[in-house]
């Protein structure tokens, strides 16, 4: 018997997105002397717009080169396809590669009497016989405010009488998206968004602006074109006022003072966050990874939690998290 090979692609789709269908599996390649390709879910009781983990697979490769090279095809095949009936998705590029462990395998393949292999978020690569089931487990984070200490917070700012602008307003709900994101690009850039929000640039001093004027004077008399010269001017023109680095550790230094957040000063951890994001937003090589990101989203969370509560209220309350994992492990 030839060993064939299959690729497998799990895919989460976004809460509000779907594929309407339903049936459990769409084949998508299904021609003669050519591997399936089918875009399907684990239970055949359940359709398609029913789950929000859907898998791309693909079987009967000659080898695991083959199957690999496929996946990778396939894969950005089905990214521009999601992307064009704007179905957003989960693709795990940057997710973990799977928790269980081999004697985890074996305790789970003994009980189920079939072949069982981690349930990959991303791009897997396997025999295709025997036939495997998929073994999915999830961990969740809580933190747990103590009521008297949120009692304490309410109190200080009942007496603290608050009056908030729509720059403070702003900052308070990303603040408060960023908690709702489950993965930690999102959360940690939607912290730095409400950073951003908080700070207000000041003028330079008069030095500084003259000596931009005369960048400005010079950029117009430049033998450039008319959308360069715009182009230029607009960025000599912000020179006026200072940068949202400069901006962003004035603000760290004024609300929270010697308060330090990943063993770092305020004014240096803001810097370092917002290195960060630049170099997630942008692309920068080498590209921040997860790792970096949720270690970064943490203290992050702090920071950004007491620069905007410290004006009004003071420290009140420190928080504890708990990691909390599902009992039992899904088999699909």
């Amino acid at each position: 018997m030839i060993n064939s090979y299959s690729f497998r692609i799990r895919i989460i789709q976004s809460p509000s997105d779907y594929i309407s269908a339903d049936e459990s599996e769409i084949l998508l390649v299904n021609e003669p002397n050519t591997p399936l390709i089918s875009l399907k879910i684990p239970s055949r009781n359940q359709s398609l717009n029913q789950k929000q983990y859907i898998s791309l697979t693909g079987k009967g490769y000659l080898s695991q080169v083959d199957a690999e090279n496929a996946g990778k095809a396939y894969e950005t095949i089905l990214m521009i396809a999601f992307a064009s009936v704007r179905i957003g998705a989960d693709f795990g590029d940057r997710a973990a590669r799977g928790i269980f462990t081999n004697e985890g395998i074996k305790y789970l393949e003994q009980s189920h009497g079939q072949r069982v292999l981690n349930d990959t978020h991303g791009l897997m690569v396997f025999l295709t016989e025997p036939k495997p089931l998929f073994a999915l487990t999830e961990m969740s984070m809580q933190r747990g405010v103590n009521k008297e200490k949120f009692r304490q917070s309410f109190e200080a700012a009942k007496k603290a009488i608050p009056t908030l602008t729509e720059r403070d307003r702003l900052a308070f709900g990303l603040f408060n998206a960023s908690l709702f994101q489950t993965t930690a690009e999102g959360r940690f850039l939607l912290l730095v968004m409400a950073l951003e929000a908080m700070i207000e640039p000041t003028t330079r001093s008069p030095e500084c602006q003259a000596h931009v004027d005369w960048l400005m004077a010079a950029t117009k008399k430049a033998e450039i074109s008319k959308e360069e010269r715009e182009s230029m001017l607009g960025a000599i023109r912000s020179l006026k006022k200072e940068s949202i680095n400069q901006a962003g550790r004035r603000l760290a230094e004024d609300r929270l003072n010697n308060r330090r957040y990943d063993d770092l000063s305020a004014p240096d951890f803001f810097t370092y966050v917002y290195r960060l994001r630049s170099n997630l937003v942008h692309g920068n090589i080498p590209y921040p990874t997860v790792q970096a990101v949720g270690n970064a989203a943490a203290p992050l969370e702090v920071f950004v939690s007491e620069l905007l509560t410290i004006p009004f209220i003071g420290i009140v309350n420190e928080t504890s998290f708990n990691k909390t994992p599902p009992p039992h492990p899904q088999i699909e």
